[in-house]
């Protein structure tokens, strides 16, 4: 069998070809790469999110709020959920300038207008039931973080927080103003400080600043129109004239209240750290501790429309009163999640709020 010869012509024909089919092969590559590139780093709209692709189970809310259905949650980096059945979808609110500041607190007013607080003194309002939110107030500056909201109380809206932060809106939340709060014989005095572990103030020797330098966590109204402010270090401050001045109660407990509740019988109910609670018969004159199983701390709560009180806190704690406060039992089994606040549904059920997001129980069942 004689050996094919292949022309000297044909085979640097057929190089030249294979040559270029690789160099064609290898721009294809590079062009591919600088357009991937080009895409990828090119300014874009971020996309929305569906109304039923939301995890509100992956994101640390702090607050919810209820009002005619609509649910509204606010927490991390300025998230504001909301819904129009508790069990979902949830949505994300449009806020036409978003900060990025953690929202710590949510109430609803009449008319469908929503007020939220969070850091950096960062207000928003919202005229649509939570839909829309404008910012009314935002100071970076001082970056302080807003804890609490109140009211309205005579026509008064009130939002506190750290550093004695005490704002009064006169016209539903449109506009704030920055009061200096006044403390009857407000000379500084010793503190009686906490010795627990869990207070980030324990051990601390110093003289006390007043109601301007404390951290203010929460307000209520007693039954005799006082107002009633809650703090750090065991503050419990009432004012009879709509927070033109304060007096101090005299210090029952050294460690900081997060929550105080005016009960449908008068009674008062603040909460705080390692699980202490007290009740108070005199418009928040006097007080008395509860009987708490747990000495977990204790943020959040809600009067339940029988009158029971539920009680939230660290590692999913959840405590019942059925005796109007006095004491408490747990109906929650520990977790891994710390729980800030609760909301009730005349279904029965319970809208759970904290660093696990939302999740929806029923006392009584596994929880």
């Amino acid at each position: 069998m004689t050996e094919k010869q292949i022309p000297a012509s044909a085979g640097a024909n057929d190089g030249i070809a294979a040559m270029l089919a690789q160099g064609w092969a290898g721009w294809a590559v590079v062009t591919l790469v600088v357009l991937v590139s080009v895409y990828s780093f090119s300014p874009r709209p971020e996309p929305d999110f569906p109304p039923s692709g939301l995890k509100s189970d992956r994101v640390l809310l702090n607050d919810a709020a209820l009002d005619a259905g609509r649910v509204i949650a606010v927490g991390e980096q300025g998230v504001i959920l909301l819904a129009d059945d508790p069990r979902g979808p949830w949505r994300q609110a449009s806020v036409r300038t978003p900060r990025g500041s953690t929202l710590t607190r949510v109430m609803f007013l009449d008319g469908g207008v929503a007020i939220a607080v969070g850091h950096d003194s960062w207000i928003l309002r919202s005229t649509d039931q939570g839909s829309n939110w404008q910012e009314v107030h935002f100071d970076p500056e001082r970056s302080e973080p807003l804890l609490g909201l109140a009211g309205p109380y005579d026509g008064r809206l009130y939002a506190f927080g750290a550093f004695g932060q005490f704002f009064v809106s006169q016209d539903n939340g449109l506009n704030w103003q920055r009061e200096t709060l006044v403390e009857e014989g407000a000379a500084p005095k010793p503190v009686v400080t906490s010795t627990d572990p869990a207070d980030i103030f324990a051990g601390a020797a110093d003289i006390g600043g007043g109601l301007g330098e404390s951290h203010l966590n929460d307000m209520t109204r007693a039954g005799d129109g006082a107002l009633i402010l809650v703090g750090e270090r065991g503050l419990v401050a009432r004012s009879t004239n709509g927070g033109a001045s304060w007096r101090v109660v005299p210090q029952f407990y050294s460690g900081s209240f997060y929550g105080v509740m005016t009960l449908g019988s008068g009674r008062l109910l603040v909460h705080g750290m390692r699980g202490h609670v007290f009740y108070s018969d005199d418009h928040g004159r006097s007080w008395k501790p509860a009987k708490v199983p747990l000495a977990n701390s204790l943020f959040g709560g809600t009067v339940l429309r029988n009158g029971d009180i539920i009680l939230v806190g660290a590692s999913n704690t959840m405590l019942l009163s059925r005796d109007n406060g006095a004491s408490f039992v747990s109906v929650a089994k520990k977790g891994p999640h710390g729980l800030a606040s609760v909301l009730a549904f005349e279904s029965g059920e319970l809208l759970k709020i904290g660093e696990g997001g939302l999740s929806l129980v029923r006392l009584g069942q596994g929880h």
